[in-house]
């Protein structure tokens, strides 16, 4: 947020206004403008946490109107904002606005403007960092001019003392109050080091620890280390909440322009309310923000709207001259007719077709792997510009002689952070440079290696003008190579570029270059992941430009445009959750109607709940279709309970198709979500392997007479119950596996060693769970005709909810792996890719806001997924159902009836969020996206939601017309108490192997389970840690019937995160249930357990390969079932 009180002080120091705004301005004109907001700003914070301060501040710079100047590139008729000395090279997050405006154009042409869009994503970035929300008034238009004076002139700086401040907030109309409020946006954001060394080194009312902290990455030179940052809120620097304050009453400001609003004047009483009253602060600020967006907007027919938000990806440096011939291109631009021949060939069978921007795009991809590089996935569909700039492209391409603050100040204008730009500096392991761009550099600076420096005098003579065009290897190491030696150059001060050399200079770059010179793959991924950021600068889309017949006569590929561009100074040279998937199946419904089932809205939300609480994400295969039925003793037979052993859960995944390591990952879901008392009773007051102290402390919920609190809850990870991480394999090795079936995956049996590795690598973890969960995915589901696309995931007679806590199976294991047969339906992750596009960011969206708003529906919409996919019925139920003989992951569970009734599943929940789903996929895709579709993306949802991983959910799957009996459901899912022997048998009866049994167990890392399902492992068993029983018992009485449905979470240590601790709850034999317990207690799992519970990667890539492979569980697929309209009911 940086560079100076900026921050809020920001302020949009322009008159109020008088416009009338409104909040429903969009309601009819584009009704999915403020989700299309809200959804990308979540995903850009959740992907880096820094962007809510980003954006936040964006907004607040822009407001000297709030009509999105601060947006515009500078043009040959004015200099813009970004340039003025509050905003230069601090100012960052235009990419997010230029995604935004990209999307929203595709489904609302020049609509919304990119004011609006500003006004909200700051709105929703404080929100998405747990600060307060506030209603935004909404219908500015867009500026078509911007001013650097205006900037400079409006803008505070970081050194205003306090009566200055109050008076440039006054003279925009704001009170004190709303100064210090504002200020307060300071809790999140960073400051570089040129806004702060005064006060760090000169000033007296800073805490002298603090100073001497800071000053170890700021010298006091002026020019060295300038652009260092540090945050400007240490405490919780990633929380929007009121500590920024805190830290004030203590010194701890970091600007001069924080502290003197606690400084023994008219504001201190402001600061110590909001220091010891966060709900004042909120409501203060909310207010503020409400003022300062309606500091003189455009509205009726003032400005526009913006067609783009700036300028990016658009080919233009391919149109003959301009931006060809813009210094840092010329001479230097080359490949012109590579881009033509593949433009030619691609016209001779694709007319018109494909853009030259795209093909910009992939060649630079493919030019790098050709040469030995990483590869990575392209995002195509891009137009290409109709012009190009010839002092766009001096202004925006670095010079070859740019410092390290103007590096990163020019990367960070396009939305890169210097991470990516010191990663995509690395593209200089290949290619060479003229010798008139690092003469002054080999004669002059002193930082370089004095042999390197004299060979590359021989060939460049220091008389401008002699020898200029001749070229050097950027990197004389491995010249054709793409690799990191480029770094290791740089370590030894080779770098022929100054701006090569100053990324390891004593400056805030020089770890990330040591870390890529001895990590060749870190530095690939950094590569690759700061190649598709860039390739996403505001790209043309939809109607925007054009699809050139030659990339030289315009295009969106501006870089390839002759001219311009190419001649610019850088280039010259416990089922719960069916609201949720029933919200997303009604928002995919109003835009792709019966397109997206309900299955794999389910396999999708499941990954995105895992992604919103942490955890990995995955790839998603979609295509399923919804049952038409659903079978109760199937759910009841196919589910294993939370008294399974190790054996029992071994069989059980191994009958879906899954091994023993995806068993393990799978039960790392466990890391979030909750379970009854019910269902860890008897672990909690008669099992020996677990710990005392997590048994007593569970014992105060969880009383020990059956009945009593049996439905009391208790995360399945109490380290980080809301964070999908491999905490859960870590509790399992302290025996605080909540559930039996949770720390039988560590009690010394064949997973131990798997929950060891899950528990101390969670990228391991990650890999293992996300492999699962694409396995259990694909088992057997509806594709093609079979099952139906319904329009409400929750009709069609039959099941009711489970709680993935719950648990009375592995219960939230995912284990549950929808014991199915294997399909071998030919399911598709792009099955709605035209039939019903928005399918997936509905059913994300949504899963994402149910767990965000209740961690605990995460493991809700997983294990309503895994009793869907493990039911099985093979016989005729109603004679008005047309059942299937056979069928797994068909959404039958949703069916209002027998299916829901059935003993395993009384605690399922989440129907609802399944419900609003589908019916927001019938408003868009009538009729396409099958309700068991929707569960199957939703599972995965959750997961990711939770900070688990992701998978690839293939979708195609169709509707039942009928559900399972409550006999099918009990013979279906596995009860907590079955032994590992049984689990084992069960999973392997559903294709699932004793991998996938111990990895989808790990969905345990969530949700609860109820005392009645562990009762008689808290009483009766002896792998039972001492103080975990103890604490269980509390809340478990012995006697049945006395607190049966008290709830304990089936990880402890992180009961609402999706991780491995399940994993190590095991090793620590605090498996909550005894079907966890078996996973670790001395039989063929414990390897596994062992491993999930010490590499989190291992533990997500099985727990993703078993989702997949349970996803696959017996689904109906093209003409089998239905698309039903609403997924509790059959269509009449």
């Amino acid at each position: 947020m940086a560079s100076s009180l900026s921050v809020a002080v920001l302020l949009c120091l322009a008159a109020a206004a008088a416009a009338q705004l409104s909040p429903t301005f969009y309601d009819t004109s584009c009704p999915r403008a403020l989700a299309t907001i809200k959804s990308a700003v979540t995903a850009a914070v959740n992907n880096e946490p820094r962007m809510g301060a980003s954006l936040l501040r964006l907004h607040f710079h822009d407001c000297f109107g709030c009509d999105a100047s601060v947006l515009l590139a500078d043009t040959a008729t004015f200099t813009g904002e970004q340039n003025a000395l509050p905003n230069k090279n601090s100012l960052r997050g235009f990419n997010v606005v230029d995604s935004i405006k990209t999307q929203l154009e595709g489904i609302c042409s020049q609509t919304v403007s990119c004011a609006d869009i500003l006004a909200v994503a700051a709105r929703d970035s404080v929100v998405a960092l747990g600060g307060p929300s506030w209603t935004v008034g909404l219908g500015r238009r867009d500026s078509t001019t911007a001013s650097m004076d205006s900037a400079n002139n409006d803008l505070p700086p970081p050194f205003f003392d306090l009566e200055n401040l109050i008076k440039a907030f006054g003279d925009k109309g704001f009170s004190v109050t709303d100064m210090v409020a504002l200020s307060g946006a300071h809790t999140i954001g960073q400051a570089q080091c040129t806004n702060f060394r005064g006060r760090i080194y000169n000033e007296t009312n800073i805490d002298a620890g603090y100073a001497a902290s800071l000053r170890a990455n700021c010298p006091p030179t002026a020019g060295t280390g300038d652009s260092n940052l540090a945050a400007l809120d240490t405490t919780t620097p990633y929380s929007f909440d009121n500590a920024y304050y805190s830290n004030l009453l203590s010194n701890k400001g970091l600007l001069h322009s924080d502290q003197v609003l606690f400084n023994g004047n008219s504001t201190d009483n402001t600061v110590r309310n909001f220091a010891s009253n966060r709900a004042a602060f909120s409501s203060a600020f909310s207010s503020a923000m409400v003022k300062m967006a309606n500091l003189g907007p455009l509205t009726g027919s003032q400005g526009q709207i913006r067609l783009s938000c700036s300028k990016g990806c658009d080919a233009s440096v391919l149109l003959s001259g301009q931006e060809q011939n813009a210094g840092p291109n010329v001479g230097s631009l080359r490949g012109f007719s590579v881009i033509d021949n593949a433009k030619a060939r691609v016209e001779a069978i694709c007319n018109q077709t494909v853009s030259c921007a795209d093909i910009l795009a992939v060649a630079a991809r493919d030019s790098v792997v050709a040469l030995g590089g990483p590869s990575w996935t392209v995002l195509l569909g891009r137009r290409d510009s109709t012009t190009a700039s010839e002092a766009l492209a001096n202004t925006d391409l670095p010079a070859p002689s740019s410092s390290l603050a103007e590096l990163i100040g020019n990367f960070s204008r396009k939305g890169l952070d210097a991470t990516d730009m010191v990663a995509l500096s690395g593209a200089h392991t290949i290619g060479q440079a003229q010798c008139q761009n690092f003469r002054d550099r080999i004669y002059n600076e002193t930082n370089i290696d004095s042999a390197f420096a004299t060979q590359r005098q021989a060939n460049c003579p220091r008389p401008t003008g002699s020898g200029d065009s001749n070229l050097a290897a950027l990197d004389t190491t491995t010249p054709n190579a793409f690799d990191n030696a480029y770094y290791s150059n740089l370590l030894s001060n080779k770098g022929l570029l100054h701006s090569d050399q100053v990324l390891f200079n004593g400056g805030s770059a020089d770890n990330t270059v040591r870390n890529f010179a001895s990590n060749a793959a870190a530095f690939s991924s950094a590569f690759t992941t700061a190649m598709v950021k860039m390739g996403n600068i505001s790209p043309l889309t939809g109607t925007q430009g054009q699809i050139r017949l030659s990339c030289s006569k315009g295009c969106d590929a501006s870089v390839l445009l002759s001219g311009q561009e190419q001649n610019a100074g850088p280039n010259a040279g416990s089922l719960r959750g069916f609201n949720v998937v029933d919200n997303i199946k009604t928002q995919v419904e109003a835009i792709c109607s019966q397109t997206v089932s309900c299955a794999d809205i389910l396999a999708v939300a499941a990954r995105d709940s895992v992604v919103a609480l942490g955890g990995p994400s995955w790839t998603v295969l979609l295509g399923r279709r919804d049952s038409t039925t659903a079978n109760e003793s199937q759910a009841n037979t196919d589910l294993p309970a939370p008294s399974s052993s190790l054996a029992e859960l071994i069989g059980n995944f191994s009958r879906k198709g899954l091994d023993v390591t995806d068993m393990v990952a799978l039960s790392g879901a466990h890391t979030i979500g909750q379970a009854q008392c019910q269902n860890f009773r008897d672990r909690l007051y008669n099992e020996t392997n677990i710990d005392s102290s997590f048994a007593t402390a569970l014992k105060a919920n969880c009383p020990r007479p059956t009945g009593s609190g049996d439905s009391n809850l208790a995360p399945l990870d109490t380290t980080t119950p809301n964070a999908f991480d491999s905490a859960y394999y870590t509790n399992l090795l302290s025996n605080k596996g909540l559930l039996h079936s949770d720390q039988v995956l560590f009690n010394g049996g064949s997973t131990d060693n798997t929950v060891r590795n899950f528990s101390s690598n969670t990228a391991a973890f990650n890999s293992a769970f996300t492999a699962a969960m694409v396995k259990m995915g694909n088992i057997s589901p509806l594709t093609g005709t079979q099952g139906q696309i319904r329009l409400n995931c929750s009709k069609c007679a039959l099941f009711q909810r489970v709680v993935m806590a719950s648990a009375s199976s592995l219960g939230l294991l995912l284990m549950l792996a929808a014991l199915v047969s294997t399909a071998t339906a030919h399911l598709s992750p792009t099955f709605y890719d035209t039939s019903c596009p928005r399918a997936m960011s509905i059913i994300k969206s949504t899963v994402t806001a149910a767990v965000n708003n209740e961690p605990r529906m995460g493991a809700s919409l997983l294990r309503l997924h895994f009793h869907d996919c493990f039911v099985q019925a093979r016989r005729k139920v109603a004679n008005r159902f047309a059942c299937l003989s056979d069928y797994g992951c068909d959404a039958s569970i949703l069916l209002a009836g027998n299916e829901r009734n059935a003993a395993p599943n009384f605690s399922v929940r989440g129907y609802d969020v399944i419900d609003s789903i589908k019916t927001q996929i019938e408003a868009v895709c009538k009729q396409t996206v099958s309700c068991a579709d929707i569960l199957t993306v939703a599972a995965r949802d959750s997961v990711v939601a939770l900070g688990g991983p992701s998978w690839s959910v293939p979708l195609g799957r169709r509707d039942s017309t009928g559900a399972a009996t409550a006999a099918q459901v009990i013979s279906s899912l596995a009860p907590s108490t079955d032994s590992l022997t049984q689990l084992i048998s069960a999973y392997a009866s559903k294709g699932l192997s004793a991998t996938d049994l111990v990895a989808l167990s790990g969905a345990h890392t969530i949700g609860m389970a109820r005392c009645r399902g562990f009762r008689t492992r808290l009483y009766n068993e002896t792998n039972i840690d001492a103080a975990f029983a103890a604490a269980l018992k509390a809340n478990c009485p012995a006697t049945p019937g006395s607190g049966d449905g008290n709830l304990a979470p089936l990880d402890t240590t992180t009961p609402t995160a999706f991780d491995n601790a399940y994993y190590r709850n095991l090793l620590s034999n605090k498996g909550l249930l005894h079907s966890d317990q078996e996973l670790f207690s001395n039989g063929s799992t414990d390897n596994t357990v062992r491993s999930f519970a010490s590499s989190a990667a291992a533990f997500g890539a099985a727990f993703a390969t078993a989702m997949v492979k349970m996803g696959n569980i017996s689904p109906l697929t093209g003409t089998q079932g239905q698309i039903r309209l609403i997924c509790s009911a059959v269509n009449s």
